[in-house]
């Protein structure tokens, strides 16, 4: 069985333990920047380290580019409290400014933080997600969970209930060969989706729904 993920230009690679960001110069929209007035001292962390920050728009996604005056660690905040934002490295540096990949939870506009591991002054960001509001919805299938499911199909048993990362709340929209059938995510955001395989080659995207707003396809195929 083979799977393959066509994913749209800009998307990012995990390599490792850093993070690979695809060129994105021909697809990105304007950039935001917002300017620090009092910009952070070096090794002070009652200052904040950050200088600038850009906000470039993609539509999985938005990246913050974040420029310091000295070698530090960032994190990125909402609600005040550190979330998941993949960056190219995990330390930054004037001359290693830093890249972090946000995706939206289905809000318009948020007011984010960038602060330090060391507790250092949060630095405001604003950031208009547009397109990104609602970010894509991928299955949550392990390559084991892969395996049981292609010699499922394989022995003829086409009919399968796949669990799909979401929104809590959103409604994920799976169209296998044209055929579309949708499920409503769980408080824990996952929703299972009843989808129809049949033998050779299946076309397969999936997007989800909330509060009006609904992500980038996130197309692939199957080959059983």
């Amino acid at each position: 069985m083979n799977r393959s993920r066509l994913l749209v230009a800009g998307a990012t690679a995990l390599v490792g333990a850093g993070l690979v960001l695809a060129p994105v110069a021909a697809q990105a929209a304007p950039v935001t920047t917002a300017s620090s007035s009092t910009p952070g001292q070096p090794g002070a962390e009652t200052t904040s380290p950050v200088t600038n920050v850009t906000v470039r728009h993609f539509p999985q996604y938005v990246i913050l580019d974040v420029d310091v005056d000295r070698v530090t660690d960032l994190q990125v905040l909402r609600n005040g409290e550190a979330f998941d934002a993949p960056s190219t490295s995990d330390w930054q540096s004037p001359s290693r400014p830093g890249h972090f990949v946000v995706k939206g939870v289905g809000l318009d506009e948020e007011d984010l933080g960038i602060s330090t591991v060391g507790g250092a002054p949060v630095y405001p960001v604003h950031v208009d997600f547009g397109q990104a509001a609602v970010p894509q919805s991928f299955d949550r299938l392990t390559e084991r969970q892969i395996d049981r499911l292609a010699r499922a199909v394989e022995s003829g048993r086409f009919d399968h209930v796949i669990e799909y990362g979401a929104l809590p709340g959103a409604t994920v929209s799976v169209t296998t060969n044209g055929v579309t059938t949708s499920a409503v995510a769980d408080r824990y955001g996952i929703a299972k989706v009843a989808v129809h395989f049949r033998p050779g080659f299946n076309e397969q995207s999936s997007v989800q729904t909330i509060n009006g707003k609904t992500s980038v396809p996130f197309t692939g195929s199957w080959q059983f």
